[in-house]
């Protein structure tokens, strides 16, 4: 690929991408993960209180602070909604493109950095994590923009970033890290960087940095030792940031526990990588049969160990992969310039990049939400676009069509549309146009899109005035004589949890699971 091609049109492609995520910052957050995020940093809000997490009632100890301290500074100045809680993450997202840019531009030039900052943007799980917020596009941010100010040698600047890395993960983003300056060094022969006195600075200023997020783990559970926490007393806050909550899972012997399957990674990379997933695992197949050509390593190594540690851990989430998309982008990018003009490259885009749209254009047949038929034109001009840029030095643009059409597809005509189908987040919103601010009670249910929309108390036990339940609830209530006044009933449905039957418009009704708010008489 050739820069000056490029330089013609990746503006207006970066700009085209960032506008089709824009919608999707309005739409309600998703259960569980975004919305429970969502209303521990709300509970920091309410509680005035910046040290102590909670969540269902109680104390919380899973993630470190970072991404809830920046939702709750969101809260304060924009409200408490989802767009407040959306746009930090959104806005590290962005910022992680500038960073790939930067630090590809380092080692190859603008004719690498152009192309490696679209890819990273077009990922399909990126498109989709602008929806579905967790801590990932922060800790994206901070990965690379570490990896960056350490090759630029900015010792402080990168012990911040790689402190607020660990603010948002744990210690395990050390791994990309350190894994990817070690190949580095190694591949490079340059060994006795391993004594130079800056990079221990950097470990000792990255820990300085991080004391805060130590404090909090200390002041809310080591200093209070007879809270009851994963069913038990004397948990350590700060063992279980440095241990449990990584390598306790990794090997898992903490209190949180899950199965894994060692390959899990190496196949969710192929849809959540799209469009380029393919040529990435060409571009890392040809790297590593050629590891003594090139001048840069640390996007393989930051890459490849990051994915064996995840595929070897028993903790296994699409999302993980996320903060490997720099790496990655870098990597492609980086082989697709060095290559000649190859046919069997760009026809692999071409085609992956049409049968996106074309995917995109039959699932929008199939949901049919309001206005379905408009999405025809984005589809027309998709396809003519895709029609258009037919060369090699259009190859990136071409994937970036397909995702920028997907992008609008979901966030105008699938998510607004889908989200009202969250039976928590619908019903909350109700009551509160209602004017109803009472206590509500979960009864044989939890919602955390719920607890965050609804504007009065929500508790998990004892008694309340109102009632929110399922059916399961309901007819428990109705065995034992229960008597109460149906307040609002709603269509539900578990929208991280797709299927056919509920995608198609004709058979959706099938799928819908129902829930209610009861106001109990005495």
């Amino acid at each position: 690929m050739q820069q000056t091609s490029f330089e013609k049109y990746y503006p207006w492609f970066i700009a085209a991408v960032i506008a089709s995520l824009v919608p999707g910052l309005f739409t309600p957050l998703m259960e569980p993960d975004a919305a429970l995020y969502a209303s521990i940093a709300k509970q920091i809000v309410l509680r005035g209180d910046w040290i102590n997490l909670y969540a269902d009632g109680a104390d919380w100890l899973d993630k470190p602070h970072l991404p809830f301290w920046l939702g709750a500074a969101s809260f304060h100045l924009f409200g408490m909604n989802a767009f407040a809680w959306k746009l930090p993450a959104f806005l590290c997202w962005l910022a992680g493109a500038r960073y790939t840019y930067l630090f590809a531009k380092h080692f190859y030039g603008d004719a690498v950095a152009r192309p490696a900052a679209l890819i990273y943007l077009c990922a399909l799980h990126a498109i989709i994590s602008a929806n579905d917020v967790r801590a990932e596009p922060y800790l994206t941010l901070f990965l690379i923009a570490t990896s960056y100010y350490l090759v630029k040698e900015k010792i402080v600047l990168a012990s911040l970033f790689a402190a607020f890395a660990l603010m948002t993960k744990g210690p395990f983003v050390l791994i990309p890290i350190g894994g990817g300056m070690l190949l580095h060094w190694g591949m490079t022969g340059d060994w006795k960087q391993l004594w130079r006195p800056k990079w221990y600075l950097w470990l000792i200023l990255t820990f300085v940095f991080t004391l805060p997020e130590l404090y909090c783990l200390y002041a809310q559970f080591d200093a209070q030792p007879d809270k009851v926490v994963f069913g038990r007393q004397q948990v350590s806050g700060i063992r279980f940031f440095l241990w449990d909550s990584q390598f306790g899972r990794f090997f898992n012997t903490g209190p949180i526990k899950g199965k894994g399957d060692p390959f899990f990674f190496l196949h969710t990379l192929l849809w959540a990588f799209l469009p380029f997933s393919l040529l990435l695992y060409a571009a890392i197949f040809v790297r590593l049969r050629r590891l003594r050509q090139g001048t840069e390593w640390i996007s393989l190594g930051a890459g490849l160990l990051t994915m064996l540690v995840f595929s070897l851990s028993r903790f296994q989430l699409p999302h993980y992969l996320n903060i490997l998309f720099p790496y990655f982008a870098v990597l492609l990018a980086a082989w697709l310039v060095s290559l000649q003009r190859t046919k069997a490259v760009l026809a692999t885009q071409r085609v992956v990049s049409l049968i996106i749209i074309v995917l995109a254009a039959a699932i929008n047949v199939l949901f049919r939400g309001p206005g379905w038929p408009i999405y025809f034109a984005v589809t027309a001009l998709a396809a003519f676009m895709w029609y258009r840029l037919r060369s090699y030095e259009q190859l990136v643009a071409n994937g970036a069509v397909a995702s920028i059409a997907l992008a609008l597809f979901l966030n105008i005509f699938f998510y607004p549309h889908l989200l009202p189908y969250q039976g928590g987040s619908t019903t909350a919103g109700w009551l509160n146009r209602q004017g109803i601010t009472d206590t509500v009670r979960f009864y044989r249910i939890n919602s955390y899109s719920f607890d965050f929309i609804y504007n009065g108390p929500v508790q998990r036990e004892g008694n309340a005035p109102l009632i929110y339940t399922a059916r399961k609830g309901k007819a428990s209530l109705d065995s034992v004589g229960t008597v109460y006044q149906t307040v609002g009933v709603f269509p539900s449905y578990k929208v991280t949890r797709l299927d056919g039957k509920f995608v198609n418009a004709s058979t959706r009704d099938k799928s819908l699971d129902t829930v209610w708010v009861l106001r109990l008489k005495e």
